[in-house]
Parts: structure tokens; sequence; C-alpha cells
């Protein structure tokens, strides 16, 4: 069990590191790697998060390539189905979503939308009382 924990931690430093690549091509490989490993059901957010992978997806958000985007889409979606939700509000994807809601291509903004879907508070969580009236 800790020889496939120290397995998972290489994969993702690596993955990261690839992402952080100059090159589109090497970028857009390391990041479909990764969304394809968030379909795993054994998959969890947390060496992800760890590693301070979710500002390196959040900045992917703004790349040219529309694969690449919709890639990191993906992986902030299944990061906030995992419970993850605050980790990407304080990685700054609540931010980076908000920008991108009105891209140019209809599947990042649908997917953009499901992910703020995912992340922004319900209202029921966010009015904890009602200040009473006095008349």
């Amino acid at each position: 069990m800790a020889e496939d924990l120290q397995i998972r931690k290489d994969i993702t430093r690596d993955l990261l590191d690839r992402i952080r690549s100059p090159s589109v091509k090497v970028r857009e490989g390391a990041v479909e790697a990764l969304a394809v490993s968030t379909e795993d059901e054994d998959w969890r957010p947390n060496e992800l998060i760890r590693q301070g992978g979710i500002e390196v997806i959040a900045a992917l958000l703004h790349d040219k390539n529309t694969h690449i985007v919709v890639s990191a889409l993906d992986i902030i979606i299944a990061t906030a189905a995992a419970g993850e939700e605050e980790a990407l509000i304080a990685g700054g994807a609540l931010v980076v979503l908000d920008q991108i809601q009105d891209h140019k291509d209809p599947l990042v903004r649908k997917k953009a939308q499901e992910a703020l879907w995912l992340l922004e508070p319900e209202v029921e969580e966010v009015v904890t009382s009602k200040p009473d009236d006095d008349y």
C-alpha cells in the first residue's frame, strides 16, 4: 500500500511538472492524462492538492489550446465532486472559472458553468440565520 501511494505521488509530481512545460504538446498530454486519471473510481484529489496542483490546473483555464482548457475543467469538476471545493476556491479556481464563462467554445462554457455550479455555495449554506425584523 505504501508503495502504491509513492507511485501515485511520483505520477502526480511528473504530470504537474509536464503541465508546466513550455511545449503545448507536452502540456496537453499531461493534463489529458491527469483528467483521465480522475475517472478511476479510486482517484482522490488529495495528492494533487498537496503538491500545489490546483493553482497549476487553474492557470490552464487561460490556455489558448481548447483541449487543455477542457481537460483542466474535467479535473476541477472531479475535484469539486470529490468534496474539495474549499481547496479549489483557495487555489483560485473560482475566480478563473468566472472569467471564462463567456469563452468562445460552447463546451468550455458548459463545463465552466458545471464547475461553478459545484463550487458556488448554495443559498441555504450562505444564509445561516434571518435577522429579526422590529416594527
